[in-house]
């Protein structure tokens, strides 16, 4: 902020009672909290009368360096203090506001709606940031207040501004179209938000519309036709048809992919930069982070907005899942209007959660919450409340190192491989060895929820736990042990057989507990030479299960051993192996049984001529294969540590044990919270392994630790900690694998448990 006043012009400005003690004395920020006053800054303090007095804290200003104030009633403060009286000290700061707007003649988009305006704000600027430079709306500025904040941020080295404008009832948006008189304006439409204080969906949508009454063009979906003729706003309107070649049904909220697309368009950009910037759309703070809590708690942090839209987007979201039975929900009110308050409780409890807890201005949480055991429990609030800092005590992590997927990358994902394969192909997804070192329980939930048909997993065990987890999916187990037979049978898990013994163990088995029609998979070798029946031994198995009422064929299947060899010759073979021992069932069996042998690789090159009735995805979900580039796959993960310690290396001294590393000349180094116990190899010592850090590639330097690995900063400009990529968007897996010398599946299975997964939306 840079306003460029004196004390003597902001008085004529607000054309209010002023002692000024000096006249000429400048100021450049705007100040109505007290916890942000910042030394040294020319500021004035604004007091604010909201579910705090600002009155009361003018003294605490004063203590901090502030010399100039506004207020509405009379103050105590030193001689020194120059005070400027007004009747109303928030329409004050609004006509600074809207004064401060009339120095700047470029363009000024503001947007209006019930939900999504920031997420679209902030899509919109990374889209045209390379093009503009852009002033926009901190966080989720949008009241009367936070509209007038955000208007102060405008400066002569911006072309650009983009601000987010609210309204909670009728005739409050002709003071913020007065005061932001924006040029250009994009619409989000009408939600369930505020709805109570409008005479229905008609009034709603003519009192948001005011804001674009002098506007030049507002831009909106075209389901919002009507209200913007009935308004008579000069509108430009899209279709989410006209952006499905830009995968916009990959995102949560793909309605404001189209639109912040229209408008980048629109603006400018070329469509070939609009679809590489798609696929890196920020994925704003707080906003539906779901990840596993202490005492076996799933928290869901939400602590972005109380918007009652939003809020319903979360509980849906809770509730939809059957993962963890106990629903618990944490609101903070404390910067909710009173009128609000009751209607945010009451949607809450139509959700019926086992518990409820409303935070109010202490913003203390109870005891109880802390007490929880094996609970989702959903955590929402403003960004303004201190819940944000709260929740992180949830957190299930002892060092601050973790692991982050992105849900958006796995949908993708998946979506690119059903896009390859026939309409009736179902998808297996395998989620052995925790989904690939991502989680016991997140990510089958959420394949759950977005369609996959089976889930896969290596052992019994492993079935279980998604079973305790509330995952209903039908599972296959892959490597079926002869003493888990209880197990699978009270849990519903499907076993797959690859032995004659075993086929008869498990007969015998369902006999002696007077079970029938169980469903089994059958796995032969076909060139794998792992598990799995012979295809001499067909006719035999066929007999077999002729023979019996106990079992049943779901599903026959092989294992491809090449598939991501570019000659393709074996895996034809192994396809056509598996033909003939599909005929066989076929011919033998009337009852329907799915046949399936392609994996991720396989299904990336065979999948419209060998998808047969089902694939078996692996860790081409997570967005990780030799095809990954060709086929447009996404990487789901982000791997991350902070800086514990930076220290000055004088010449000649070592580092780490054994003493593998001796500084030439003088240097810097961090030590991260990170090592091989976390699966940060040791054999990434002595510069082989290299991590992120501020723009810049920083080696490892000496041997990596237990717990901690050194790095040389000498070239960063960083301090203790400051976040650090091991795997992300500058180091890639693929990178990151080759010098361990592995595979992706390893490097994925291998971060240990005690690194906190985080999940984002």
């Amino acid at each position: 902020m840079k306003l460029n006043l004196t004390y003597q012009l902001l008085a004529e400005i607000l054309d209010g009672e002023a002692h000024l003690q000096i006249k000429d004395a400048e100021i450049d920020v705007v100040y109505y909290d007290t916890r942000l006053i910042s030394q040294g800054q020319k500021g004035v303090f604004f007091a604010l009368q909201g579910h705090k007095n600002g009155h009361d804290y003018v003294k605490e200003a004063y203590e901090k360096g502030i010399r100039l104030f506004v207020v509405s009633k009379t103050v105590d403060l030193p001689d020194d203090a120059s005070i400027i009286t007004v009747e109303n000290t928030l329409s004050a700061l609004q006509t600074l506001a809207k004064h401060h707007r009339t120095r700047f003649s470029y363009p000024v988009l503001a947007i209006t709606g019930s939900v999504g305006k920031t997420t679209i704000k902030e899509w919109l600027y990374y889209l045209i940031n390379d093009h503009f430079t852009v002033v926009r709306s901190p966080k989720s500025y949008n009241s009367q207040l936070g509209a007038a904040l955000s208007l102060l941020e405008l400066n002569d080295e911006s072309n650009f501004a983009i601000i987010e404008a609210d309204i909670s009832k009728p005739g409050e948006m002709e003071l913020l179209e007065d005061m932001i008189a924006p040029t250009l304006g994009i619409y989000t439409g009408v939600g369930k938000f505020y709805a109570e204080n409008f005479n229905g969906v008609k009034e709603h949508h003519a009192e948001q519309l005011k804001l674009f009454k002098h506007a030049n063009i507002c831009f909106a979906l075209e389901e919002y036709a009507s209200p913007l003729r009935r308004s008579k706003i000069n509108a430009d309107l899209t279709t989410m048809d006209q952006w499905k070649d830009f995968d916009i049904y990959d995102f949560t909220f793909p309605k404001n992919a189209a639109l912040v697309l229209h408008v980048a368009d629109f603006l400018g950009v070329h469509n070939k930069e609009l679809k590489e910037k798609i696929l890196e759309l920020p994925v704003l703070p707080n906003r539906m982070e779901v990840f596993e809590g202490q005492n076996g708690n799933l928290i869901i942090n939400d602590t972005y907005n109380i918007d009652i839209d939003a809020l319903e987007q979360a509980l849906n979201y809770q509730f939809f899942s059957n993962e963890r039975q106990e629903k618990v929900v944490v609101i903070d009110v404390s910067y909710v209007d009173e009128d609000r308050r009751d209607s945010i409780t009451e949607i809450v409890k139509s959700f019926d959660p086992s518990q409820l807890f409303v935070l109010d201005e202490d913003n203390v949480l109870p005891e109880e919450v802390y007490k929880l055991k094996n609970a989702s429990i959903l955590f929402k609030g403003s960004f303004r409340s201190n819940l944000s800092k709260l929740v992180q005590r949830f957190k299930n992590r002892k060092h601050e190192t973790w692991v982050e997927f992105n849900l958006k990358a796995i949908q993708h994902n998946i979506d690119v491989y059903r896009s390859k394969l026939p309409q009736t192909t179902k998808l297996l997804v395998m989620v052995k060895a925790s989904s690939y070192g991502t989680g016991d329980a997140n990510i089958p939930h959420f394949l759950q929820q977005i369609g996959v048909d089976y889930l896969g997993v290596a052992y019994t065990d492993e079935g279980t736990t998604l079973r305790e987890r509330g995952v209903s999916l039908p599972i296959l187990i892959m490597n079926t042990e002869m003493n888990a037979f209880d197990d699978i049978v009270n849990f519903c898990l499907e076993p797959s057989i690859f032995s004659l013994d075993q086929l008869n163990a498990f007969i015998s088995y369902l006999d002696s507990k007077g079970l029938d029609d169980y469903p089994i998979h059958l796995t032969f070798e076909t060139g794998m030479n792992r598990l799995g029946f012979y295809p001499e031994d067909v006719e035999g198995i066929i007999d077999t299960i002729k023979n019996t009422k106990t079992v049943r064929v779901k599903s026959v299947y092989s294992h491809l051993a090449d598939a991501d060899n570019v000659d393709t010759e074996y895996t034809r073979s192994q396809i056509d192996k598996f033909g003939v021992i599909r005929t066989a069932f076929k011919a033998a069996f009337d009852q329907p049984i799915t046949f399936h042998i392609l994996n991720s690789e396989g299904a990336s090159i065979f999948g419209q001529e060998a998808g047969f009735d089902m694939v078996r995805l692996g860790i081409g979900v997570f967005g990780y294969t030799s095809r990954a580039e060709k086929d447009e796959l996404r990487p789901c993960l982000k791997w991350k540590t902070t800086i514990s310690q930076i220290k000055t290396i004088e010449p000649g001294e070592t580092v780490g044990y054994g003493r593998t590393f001796k500084a030439e000349e003088k240097i810097q180094i961090a030590t991260l919270r990170i090592g091989y116990a976390d699966g940060f190899r040791r054999s990434l010592s002595n510069g082989v392994g290299e991590v992120f850090i501020n723009g810049q590639r920083c080696p490892v330097v000496g041997n990596v630790c237990m717990d901690m690995t050194m790095v040389d900063i000498s070239n960063v400009d960083c301090e203790p900690e400051d976040e650090v990529e091991i795997i992300g968007e500058n180091i890639t897996m693929q990178e990151f694998s080759e010098k361990m010398d592995t595979i992706s599946y390893e490097v994925m299975t291998s971060i240990n448990k005690r690194v906190a997964r985080l999940y984002v939306r």
